[in-house]
């Protein structure tokens, strides 16, 4: 899996607080061509670090991959029709452990839902067999690790309704899949998670540092489980925006769109934090092909970011806005839509 978005330059004052050290949490000066911003607010911080920028590819980086890998980077199509049983966890992500819920978006008129696990060759070689399969009428099934599940392998789900609609209809279906970390990973993991564990931090600071964690780890799933709740209970823009993100870098767009939108109110006057968003929707509308959308929201994003003094970040976006034109005026669709899951019937 790849995370977060571009890390930016840091430059860690000598008087940082030392818990904000430890979880991550740091003041940072940014500096573009010689520019320096000044941080944003202490609750913002450690989002900020890859809120901002470019996405970086960290695919690929973790000690258990294996075989091709099992995680995409990037943006991913998908989650954008609601009649489709679209798979939410586990979603291009890794497992701590064999035994995980199972979990996947309602559809209307739909009294049972078919269940399947798909072991694969590997990340890129295709389904190979069923594993293990169950019928509910509910959205959710826990998975507790009978056949156990081999940390080396890739796993998909697929869930069909009564009707016969499977998730694997839905373009993000070729990476809604996850793998499961070997045992020494997963104590590595609980070690660190336990030197984040501090009266110290505020709620949110607490499911930042842990978020950013779980995905040094791509565990990606794991990240959303730790935000959302505390977006539940204390809603911001910081918590709505980096959602939106781990939303869409999982391929479920609907719910990306709705945190974004959320941001966008939450962030009032806070012209930076607007810009983020409003560039998350525009994108958001680019992989769904719907220019005519995408172009006004990406211009609003651009003059938010050049309100906000991020001059490289709205000169970046506005090239992406011309290329964005050119496809438009030449008919071109910018985002490929077509991929199927290997062995899909």
């Amino acid at each position: 899996m790849t995370y977060f978005l571009k890390r930016l330059q840091r430059l860690i004052l000598s008087t940082i607080n030392y818990r904000l050290y430890r979880t991550g949490l740091l003041v940072t000066v940014l500096v573009w061509g010689g520019l320096v911003v000044p941080p944003p607010p202490l609750a913002q911080a450690q989002v900020f670090n890859f809120l901002f920028g470019g996405r970086e590819n960290r695919g690929g980086r973790a000690p258990n991959r294996r075989k091709g890998g099992g995680v995409r980077a990037g943006r991913l199509v998908g989650g954008f029709d609601i009649t489709i049983p679209v798979v939410i966890t586990p979603r291009n992500t890794f497992q701590p452990t064999d035994q995980f819920p199972i979990r996947w978006q309602p559809v209307v008129g739909v009294s049972t839902y078919t269940v399947r696990l798909w072991e694969w060759q590997d990340a890129n070689g295709g389904r190979q067999r069923v594993i293990w399969e169950t019928t509910t009428p509910d959205t959710t099934v826990t998975y507790r690790g009978e056949p156990p599940l081999a940390p080396e392998t890739f796993y998909s789900i697929e869930v069909i309704t009564d009707q016969g609609v499977s998730s694997e209809q839905d373009p993000g279906c070729a990476i809604a899949g996850f793998a499961v970390l070997f045992p020494e990973m997963r104590s590595q993991l609980y070690t660190e998670l336990a030197t984040l564990d501090s009266p110290d931090l505020s709620p949110e600071e607490q499911a930042l540092a842990t978020a950013e964690l779980y995905l040094d780890y791509q565990m990606l799933d794991a990240a959303i489980a730790t935000l959302a709740p505390q977006f539940d209970a204390q809603p911001t823009a910081t918590l709505a925006l980096a959602l939106g993100d781990l939303y869409s870098f999982s391929g479920l767009n609907t719910l990306a769109a709705h945190h974004y939108t959320q941001a966008l109110d939450l962030a009032a006057t806070d012209q930076l934090w607007q810009a983020i968003a409003l560039e998350g929707l525009g994108e958001l509308s680019v992989l769904r092909n719907d220019l005519t959308t995408a172009l006004p929201q990406l211009r609003q994003a651009q003059t938010h970011y050049t309100a906000a003094n991020t001059p490289l970040k709205a000169n970046q976006l506005r090239q992406r806005i011309a290329l964005l034109e050119h496809a438009q005026r030449l008919g071109l669709q910018p985002s490929d839509t077509s991929e199927v899951c290997n062995g899909n019937p």
